[in-house]
């Protein structure tokens, strides 16, 4: 069932919509259909953002896209948040020094917006495109949550409405992720299953039961994010990416720098060697933006591999 709306949320419903599809613009009634709107609400929502330049209608197609208006917008966005392009530089850096795909993420709301990717496509399914937003339920977005407070973390694991025992473990990858400096999620978070479900809640973003259905299919698959404190060095594993956070200048993870597994499986230390790599140039990042990681306690780190 779709939720109800005001003015306000049908507006930002629209255009969040339109940034994750660029490719395409959408008829009034397609926009009724992946939104849950009735016709009448859709038309005056679009007849303001037409007014403000926000969207702009095609009298031909009879279609709407986002307007120019908006690049205003993303530009003075990039002014406010000089983190975003020094995060974009770094992705840069390591996609060319790697030779894999790279990625940028921040919190928007209760999602994780994907911003921007560089590098080659990998073998398997990628980060994603510029706008996409997945909702912020575990295990999305364990690189921001690891820092978060127990109030937001627990938020985020009754979101997902996990098993106790599943719950447990990721809180316990939370502290391993926060004294590393790095998380790994591993390739279950792209199982078909999921990956199924969440281009459902990406078509109906204002759908309730399409984010159930997204959270049930999360729970009843594997272990989604890497416990490096079971393996040894000698161990290979297969991972999805590995995600390290850009703080801003009050201790918060503002952003995420993602580097994108090979898709086979690699020794343990590979993975160490990528992750402080990538922690490297996410607190290069966080420097040039003038973000400051929070003061890290010693209680809860987990005794193994540095």
């Amino acid at each position: 069932m779709a939720r109800a709306a005001p003015a306000s949320a049908r507006a930002a419903d629209i255009v969040s919509f339109l940034t994750a599809h660029p490719s395409r613009g959408f008829t009034i009634s397609e926009l009724v259909g992946h939104l849950g709107m009735n016709i009448a609400s859709a038309h005056a929502t679009l007849a303001v953002l037409t007014d403000c330049g926000f969207v702009v209608r095609d009298p031909a197609h009879r279609t709407y896209v986002l307007g120019p208006a908006l690049a205003v917008t993303g530009f003075a966005a990039l002014e406010q948040h000089p983190a975003i392009e020094a995060a974009i530089e770094q992705a840069d850096i390591l996609a060319d020094e790697l030779g894999t795909e790279t990625g940028v993420s921040a919190i928007a709301g209760r999602d994780v917006i994907f911003l921007a990717r560089r590098g080659p496509q990998p073998p398997t399914p990628s980060l994603g495109y510029p706008g996409d937003r997945s909702p912020l339920l575990a295990p999305i977005g364990a690189v921001f949550m690891a820092w978060a407070d127990d109030t937001a973390i627990s938020t985020w694991l009754e979101r997902a409405a996990l098993p106790p025992a599943l719950a447990d473990f990721y809180r316990n990858v939370l502290a391993e992720t926060r004294a590393r400096g790095f998380s790994v999620p591993l390739p279950a978070i792209s199982a078909p299953a999921v990956m199924k479900a969440m281009s459902r809640v990406r078509n109906e973003p204002t759908d309730d039961d399409a984010e159930q259905h997204l959270a049930k299919a999360m729970s009843q698959t594997d272990e989604m994010l890497l416990s490096l404190d079971t393996l040894t060095d000698s161990d290979e594993i297969t991972f999805k990416t590995v995600a390290a956070p850009i703080f801003d200048p009050i201790g918060r993870v503002l952003l995420s720098l993602s580097i994108t597994g090979p898709g086979q499986p690699v020794p343990v230390t590979t993975v160490l060697d990528l992750g402080r790599r990538l922690t490297s140039a996410a607190t290069i990042a966080t420097r040039q933006a003038r973000g400051r990681p929070p003061a890290q306690s010693q209680e809860g780190r987990p005794p193994g591999r540095r």
